[in-house]
């Protein structure tokens, strides 16, 4: 998210969402506390000045990546060749967009969006390692 710290004067110190912050800074040797008041701000990635109606956006950007496969020959000692060629990978992103910046995205999108189809949300990715098999034990003989 396109957040930044964003000083308020004093006067607004009791305001809902200011925080306080104590900066030491050394004068002559010595340590004085210095106290800021602020709030975050939520911006848009393309005009930083737009600090309200902001929505964090997922999109889908296709990208061309290298990958690796299997040629379908083998090698002297027998084992697969591999080779390298360029393959199209979705790759997820999120921008924070104001209301022009998310107007913008929306009619740049609308040619593929009116010709495209629903499609399947990606399989959650798996965590954590796989069980342990239970040990088979032959049954005991009575």
């Amino acid at each position: 998210m396109a957040v930044r710290f964003v000083q308020v004067p004093e006067t607004e110190k009791n305001e809902e969402g200011v925080q306080e912050t104590v900066t030491p800074v050394v004068v002559n040797g010595q340590t004085v506390e210095t106290r800021i008041y602020g709030r975050t701000v939520i911006y848009c990635d393309l005009e930083p000045d737009v600090t309200t109606d902001v929505h964090s956006v997922e999109i889908v950007v296709p990208t061309w990546v290298e990958e690796e496969y299997e040629t379908g020959e083998q090698n002297e000692d027998g084992s697969n060749t591999i080779a390298m060629r360029q393959a199209l990978r979705p790759e997820r992103r999120t921008v924070d967009l104001g209301p022009d910046s998310l107007k913008a995205l929306q009619e740049a999108l609308q040619p593929f969006a009116v010709v495209s189809r629903p499609s399947e949300e990606p399989a959650p990715k798996k965590r954590g390692r796989p069980a342990k098999k239970a040990a088979q034990t032959p049954p005991s003989a009575s």
